[in-house]
C-alpha cells in the first residue's frame, strides 16, 4: 500500500523532476522479466512484466510521434500495459528509448527498441469512405477499426451566404464512430451537382487528412399522390365517426390537424379527426404498394400543431378515447421506425432480413431526455416545447405555421423497389408519473402519410 501512494504522490511532481539519462541516478539495468509491442490503430500497444525489484516504481518510454513531436508515457509497476500513441499513417521501425525509475523519479540508463504502428481512425476511415447521392444533398458513409479517436469534418463547395462568394461550407463535426457511420446532409442551396471535403483532425488539433469528392449528384424527389399508391395495414386501425378516427384522415391532405383545431374551436373536443392504429400496432406493417417500381426517397409523419385539446383520459363519458389517449397524444407519436424495401410478392408475410434497409429512426423514448428534443416537441402536449395554441390564433397565421413532420429518409442505392414497408417499434413516454410508460395497449397515431420518390 506505501508502494502505491508513493507511486501516486510521484507521478503528480515526476515531470519536474525527471533527469536526463546521461546523468542516471538510478544504477539498475533495464531488463524486463518480459517485453513486446503490439501494433494497434493509432500507435502500439507495449506489453511488460518488470522484474521483481521494490527499488523499480516504473517504467518510461520516450518516442516522436507523427508530428514530430517528443513524447513519454509511463507505465507502473501496477500494471502490464502502456499505449503509445499520436500516429496517423502506419509506421514501421519507431525507435522508443526505453528506462526504469525509482520513488525520486531517477531513470536508469535506457535500451532502444523499435515498434510498428497501425493506421489512426482518422486515416483509416479513408480506406473505406464513400459519399453518395442523397436527396437534395448528399451522403457520407466511412468504416473504422475498432480502436477509434478524432474528429471528422464535413464541408461542401457552395456560396458563402455572407461574402456570396464561393467558400467551403461546413456541415458538422462529429466524433469518429467505432465501427463506422452513416451520415445524411441536406443542404439549403440547391444544386445539381456538389463537390464535398471530408477532413480529420486527431484531438490534439492536428489536422491529419483531407480528400474532396467531386461532382456528387443531388438527387430530387417528388411526393406521390394517394391516388398514385395502394396502402394497407397489418393490425387494426380504428374506424369512429363519433370520434373522428379512420384511415380516411391519412390522405386527406391536412398535415397540421387542420380539422381537429375547427372540432376544438367549435367545442367538439373529443372529436379528433386523424388516424390511430391499435391496439397491439407495435412491429405491425404499414405496406404502401407502389404498383410498379420506384425509387423510394422519403415517407413523411406529420403530427397535430399544438392546440391544447383534451384526449378524454380517463374520462368515464368517452371510455373508448380514454383508452385510446391514456397518457395523451405524444405518447402515441413514433420514435423508433423501421422503413424496408421489396420486390417480394407478398409484403404481408415476406421475411423482413431479405429486405432492403432503408430508414432506421431509433430516438429515446423518455420525455426529457428524447421527447422534449424530438421532431414532435412542439405538437399538442402540456410539457412539450409549443408556445403557441393554433386554436386561439387567426387562419392566417395557422396556415402560415410550419408543419411537424417526421421525415424518413431512404438510404439511396439505386434500386427500385414495389413495396414499401415501416414498421413502429416504440413510441414517446408520457409527461406524467415521472414520464412514465403508458401506451401499454401500442396505440399509434400520425395525422398525415406522404410517400416521396425519385424524380424522373
Amino acid at each position: 500500500m506505501i508502494r502505491k501512494i508513493l507511486f501516486l504522490l510521484l507521478v503528480l511532481s515526476g515531470l519536474s523532476a525527471c533527469k536526463n539519462d546521461d546523468n542516471a541516478g538510478f544504477d539498475v539495468p533495464v531488463e524486463f522479466v518480459s517485453l513486446r509491442f503490439d501494433a494497434v490503430p493509432g500507435g502500439a500497444v507495449m506489453r511488460y512484466k518488470l522484474p521483481d525489484n521494490t527499488d523499480i516504481f516504473g517504467v518510461r518510454v520516450r518516442y516522436t510521434n507523427a508530428h514530430g513531436e517528443q513524447q513519454f508515457k509511463d507505465g507502473s509497476y501496477l500494471n502490464d500495459t502502456l499505449l503509445l500513441t499520436g500516429f496517423t499513417e502506419a509506421r514501421a521501425d519507431v525507435l522508443a528509448r526505453i528506462s526504469f525509475f525509482n520513488n525520486n523519479m531517477e531513470e536508469s540508463k535506457s535500451i532502444e527498441k523499435t515498434f510498428n504502428t497501425e493506421p489512426a481512425a482518422t486515416v483509416a476511415l479513408f480506406d473505406n469512405l464513400t459519399v453518395n447521392p442523397f436527396w437534395a444533398g448528399f451522403n457520407v458513409t466511412y468504416f473504422t477499426p475498432k480502436v477509434v479517436n478524432g474528429m471528422i469534418h464535413v464541408f461542401y463547395l457552395g456560396t458563402n451566404p455572407t461574402t456570396n462568394e464561393q467558400d467551403s461550407i461546413l456541415m458538422g463535426s462529429y466524433s469518429i464512430a467505432e465501427g463506422g457511420d452513416t451520415l445524411n446532409f441536406e443542404m439549403k442551396q440547391r444544386m445539381n451537382t456538389v463537390d464535398v471535403v471530408i477532413r480529420t483532425d486527431d484531438y490534439a488539433g492536428h489536422r491529419v487528412k483531407m480528400q474532396v469528392f467531386e461532382k456528387i449528384q443531388c438527387l430530387k424527389m417528388e411526393t406521390l399522390l394517394p391516388s398514385d399508391f395502394d396502402f394497407t395495414f397489418t393490425g387494426e386501425i380504428l374506424e369512429s365517426e363519433t370520434y373522428g378516427f379512420g384511415q380516411k384522415y391519412l390522405f386527406d391532405g391536412k398535415k397540421k390537424g387542420d380539422d381537429r383545431r375547427k372540432n376544438v374551436m367549435s367545442g367538439d373536443k373529443y372529436k379528433y379527426s386523424t388516424f390511430v392504429a391499435g391496439p397491439h400496432a407495435f412491429n405491425e406493417r404499414f405496406i404502401i404498394d407502389l404498383r410498379t417500381a420506384k425509387i423510394p426517397a422519403a415517407i413523411n409523419l406529420y403530427a397535430f400543431l399544438k392546440l391544447d385539446g383534451d384526449y378524454a383520459d380517463m374520462n368515464a363519458e368517452h371510455p373508448w378515447p380514454s383508452e385510446v389517449w391514456s397518457g395523451y397524444y405524444s405518447s402515441r407519436l413514433p420514435c423508433k421506425v423501421r422503413v424496408y424495401g421489396t420486390n417480394d410478392v407478398n409484403p404481408k408475410d415476406v421475411d423482413l432480413s431479405s429486405c432492403a434497409n432503408l430508414c432506421k429512426f431509433d430516438d429515446d423514448p423518455a420525455f426529457t431526455s428524447g421527447f422534449r428534443n424530438s421532431w414532435c416537441a412542439n405538437t399538442d402536449i402540456i410539457g412539450g416545447k409549443g408556445t403557441i395554441s393554433y386554436h386561439k390564433v387567426s387562419d392566417d397565421v395557422f396556415d402560415d405555421a410550419d408543419p411537424i413532420v417526421l421525415n424518413l429518409l431512404c438510404n439511396y442505392t439505386g434500386t427500385a423497389y414495389r413495396y414499401l414497408i415501416f414498421v413502429v417499434e416504440d413510441t414517446y413516454d408520457s409527461n406524467r408519473w415521472g414520464g412514465a410508460e403508458e401506451n401499454i395497449l401500442e396505440y399509434i397515431t400520425f395525422d398525415e402519410l406522404e410517400v416521396c420518390v425519385k424524380a424522373e
